[in-house]
């Protein structure tokens, strides 16, 4: 699966935002046996290296009942449920073992263990919450369900990429907490409300991780569209240009962020809210998309700013996603 970049799938991008936060279909028999036998599979990789959950058994023997009296789709979404949780299962089994895994895993769950898990891996981190209140997000990334939790495994750690505490500055300065007049400050369970707001169908918001490809290739937030921050240019008056790029900044504006032309001037009627981040609080790369948006008349109030960016998300364990 590859990032949604703006270079990348525009086009998808503006027809993935008019769908539903969840698909609906009707299973055959053969995908339901396929699902189970997938599952069943699973179960046994984490149980030939102890990881083996209490309930995944137990759920492929339910959907298989299901199945049997016809209830294909019940089936199908319980036998997905019980495949999650043996991968997560083998997962946690290996990553206590030191196994060479993907630094972004450490912490919570990535694309490939956590699209579609529900009620199973939610049930399973009840002693690791979000909030006392709020076991886990459910989110859509690239037009799939993700959820979000906190990592399962109590003596994880950052990934590598962000044990570093050194950074020279200029350019990696700590960065203030007001990054502009009327633009909010946020942290993660406002972050995790916007991107549920984008599932449940507002279109009228966009998470925007604003670092370069590389590190996004690393592991992003949930529900993010990747807009390095060096594709939102101004010129020496202080104007959007693409003279230099196919896809510019104006067309980012356009495709992206809702604005409109009128007149030879921007239009911000339609303008979405604005939730930018990037890798902490010593990353500019956000900041300085931020102050150029308002430059050219971006509304302060329709920008947010996560100012922890990734590295406080996986500080506290939250689920990330890779391509």
């Amino acid at each position: 699966m590859k990032i949604r970049s703006f270079h990348a799938a525009a086009l998808t991008a503006a027809l993935l935002a008019g769908l539903p936060a969840t698909a609906v279909w009707s299973a055959d028999k053969a995908e339901v046996d396929k699902a189970i036998a997938a599952a069943d599979e699973a179960r046994k990789k984490a149980s030939s290296v102890g990881g083996e959950w209490r309930d995944t058994g137990k759920f492929i023997k339910e959907a298989q009942a299901l199945a049997d009296e016809g209830k294909l789709d019940e089936a199908l979404k319980l036998a997905n449920k019980a495949k999650r949780q043996g991968e997560l299962g083998y997962e946690q089994a290996m990553h206590e073992k030191d196994a060479d895994m993907p630094a972004y895993m450490r912490g919570g769950a990535t694309m490939e263990t956590a699209s579609t898990v529900s009620g199973a891996a939610a049930t399973a981190a009840e002693a690791n919450k979000i909030t006392p209140d709020l076991e886990s997000v459910e989110v859509v990334h690239n037009g799939e369900k993700v959820t979000v939790l906190r990592g399962h495994h109590k003596d994880a750690t950052l990934p590598e990429e962000f044990n570093k505490t050194e950074r020279g500055c200029p350019p990696f300065c700590v960065q203030p907490m007001v990054v502009a007049t009327g633009v909010d400050t946020i942290g993660e369970i406002e972050m995790l409300d916007y991107l549920q707001k984008i599932a449940k169908g507002d279109d009228s918001i966009l998470i925007v991780d604003s670092r370069t490809p590389d590190w996004v290739m690393r592991g992003t937030i949930p529900g993010a569209v990747n807009i390095p921050w060096n594709t939102i240019n101004v010129d020496k008056d202080g104007t959007f240009t693409d003279a230099t790029r196919a896809e510019g900044a104006n067309a980012i504006m356009a495709k992206e962020f809702g604005v409109e032309t009128k007149n030879k001037r921007l239009d911000f009627s339609n303008a979405k809210t604005l939730v930018f981040f990037c890798n902490g609080i010593w990353c500019p790369q956000s900041s300085i998309n931020i102050k150029t948006l308002i430059k050219v008349g971006y509304p302060a109030e329709k920008i947010k700013w996560y100012r922890g960016g990734m590295q406080d998300w996986v500080s506290v364990g939250l689920t990330t996603v890779k391509p």
